[in-house]
């Protein structure tokens, strides 16, 4: 272990996002500072992620990016751990250190804390919610870990995380929905937005089928929620004639994942088909690319 350094002007204040809950200063980590904390060398074979962390998806070109940075520029935010045994566990930092450990560092900054368990949960979760690195269904998960783990009120995680009691208990609400349906949210193909309006509509038959016409016609959240009031009232008053809407050919829905999937590994790049018209088969492709070098090598890719 190195000699450690002092962390002082390594954490600027940075409290987007979080409100009153919080009244210690946050540091760029996303969670509170302490003045007691110094940045230590740590071997990085002696870390260890932690089996809580509310993450749980790590893109593999996003980690290669971020490990071909670090190999240029070393690791600029150390990494926050507790002791745990003979080693020590991630609280804040584990997309840093596998990217370190990517690049092939043996060492790696580190601010080590004395944390019990809730309070590790707790800022691995802040940590998370300040960078906007959770997907909706990890930020719930996470959220309902905390409230049954620790017997927390959605009022007292809500002061401690420094959102409103309705934020938390709307965002818990999104496990509730179709188990068939958490991967459309995990990949972004369903919003939280998207999520909530299907929470409507108790059956999970009726939430895919709603689901499957959303995805399918790309509706933005507001014309979902729409839609799932008219599918409501549909199925509350059979008797009123409602404008027939479309149906969501199954089959096509499948058959255009594969096609996603195939382009996605032609490409290199995400890929996404948007069907404006179910009849026709009428829609778009749409590519994602990271930045102007993933561009050309695209164009390259479709030109040869």
């Amino acid at each position: 272990m190195a000699t450690a350094r002092n962390a002082k002007g390594l954490g600027k204040t940075a409290s987007k996002g979080l409100g009153k809950g919080l009244d210690a200063l946050i540091s760029s980590e996303g969670i509170p500072e302490d003045t007691k904390d110094s940045v230590v060398e740590l071997k990085i074979n002696d870390i260890s992620p932690n089996e809580g962390q509310p993450r749980k998806d790590f893109a593999e070109d996003a980690l290669q990016e971020l490990a071909d940075s670090i190999k240029e520029n070393g690791v600029i935010q150390p990494i926050i751990v507790q002791k745990k045994g003979t080693g020590y566990r991630i609280v804040a930092g584990e997309r840093r250190w596998r990217a370190s450990r990517l690049a092939g560092l043996k060492l790696i900054p580190a601010i080590v804390r004395e944390l019990t368990d809730q309070q590790t949960m707790e800022q691995a979760l802040i940590e998370n919610l300040q960078r906007e690195d959770l997907n909706p269904l990890e930020e719930a998960y996470a959220m309902q870990n905390l409230l049954k783990t620790h017997k927390l009120s959605q009022e007292q995680l809500a002061k401690r995380l420094g959102k409103p009691r309705a934020t938390v208990a709307n965002t818990v609400r999104l496990i509730n929905i179709d188990e068939s349906l958490q991967d459309f949210i995990r990949n972004g193909d369903l919003s939280a937005g998207h999520a909530k309006a299907l929470l409507s509509l108790k059956n999970p038959e009726d939430q895919r089928k709603a689901a499957d016409v959303i995805i399918a016609k790309d509706m933005t959240v507001r014309q979902a929620e729409e839609y799932v009031k008219s599918y409501l009232n549909t199925l509350e008053n059979p008797e009123v004639t409602v404008k027939p809407k479309k149906e969501v050919n199954t089959q096509f829905q499948l058959s255009a994942k594969e096609v996603e999937v195939k382009l996605k590994k032609t490409l290199g790049s995400k890929v996404k088909l948007k069907v404006a018209d179910m009849e026709t088969g009428r829609g778009k492709i749409v590519i994602d690319y990271k930045n102007y070098e993933d561009l050309d090598r695209i164009i390259e890719v479709l030109g040869g």
